[in-house]
């Protein structure tokens, strides 16, 4: 599933990115060159408002960084919400 959304990291800054896997658990997120938060900080994610226009619902909420890799981040989902509107 291709999604775009919001990532917001520990410092403060949110991000649009992409996923390229969602499952009941988690999420792996491209990030590409943005900057990534490290193996277990807290993040959290939300669908974009765009995508949010078209009827498509995210698992969102909190998430925990679990993998890096060079196209971007593995996210656990602390507390799953599947929310259509914020």
């Amino acid at each position: 599933m291709y999604f775009e959304v919001e990532l917001s990291i520990p410092s403060g800054e949110t991000q649009i990115v992409h996923t390229r896997d969602i499952s009941e658990g988690g999420v792996f997120l491209l990030l590409g060159e943005t900057p990534r938060p490290i193996i277990g900080e807290v993040v959290t994610v939300k669908i974009h408002e765009e995508a949010k226009s078209h009827g498509e619902t995210f698992p969102s909420g909190d998430a925990v960084v679990v993998r890096q890799e060079e196209e971007g981040i593995g996210l656990a989902f602390i507390e799953l919400e599947l929310n259509d509107d914020f």
